[in-house]
């Protein structure tokens, strides 16, 4: 048998027949099938060669199913927004690095109005944001606060 997959159980038990003789497996009640309907049942991973039901089957395709613990930057995102920042340290750097390659044309001369609608993209704290970028020397700002570009090189 191949591993199972959530595609392949759910695709066996969209049909009728497969869903009553699965209940009955799971019953313990006789399952009264034709071999391909039970080859069926295996073939997904519903029922054991000997036609047992897998009480570990579910868990063990949802954990199969479940999207990995992010890695890098990634982390820090939440459906493609920022909570926060992290505290400090070289997370920090990372993460503010990123987002400004990500967010920030290069040796383009922006408005505050437009620094902020980039910012808006990924965090509702906008100031918070844009400072730490200045701070930690990702965006240079001019002295009269007229406009914002982003640097060469930060921290």
């Amino acid at each position: 048998m191949t591993k199972p997959s959530w595609q392949k159980i759910l695709s066996t038990l969209a049909g009728e027949r497969s869903r009553e003789l699965y209940a009955r497996a799971v019953l313990g009640q006789p399952l009264d099938a034709t071999p391909k309907e039970v080859q069926r049942l295996r073939d997904a991973g519903l029922l054991t060669d000997g036609n047992d039901v897998d009480g570990e089957l579910f868990k063990v395709v949802l954990a199969a199913a479940a999207p990995g613990t992010p890695k890098g930057v990634d982390r820090f995102f939440r459906d493609g927004r920022i909570d926060g920042l992290p505290r400090a340290g070289q997370d920090r750097a990372d993460l503010l690095s990123h987002l400004a390659e990500r967010l920030l044309p290069a040796d383009e001369e922006l408005t505050e109005p437009e620094v902020n609608r980039l910012l808006a993209t990924v965090t509702h704290d906008i100031p918070t944001l844009r400072r730490a970028l200045v701070d930690h020397g990702y965006l240079e700002r001019h002295p009269d606060g007229t406009g914002y570009r982003r640097a060469t090189g930060g921290s």
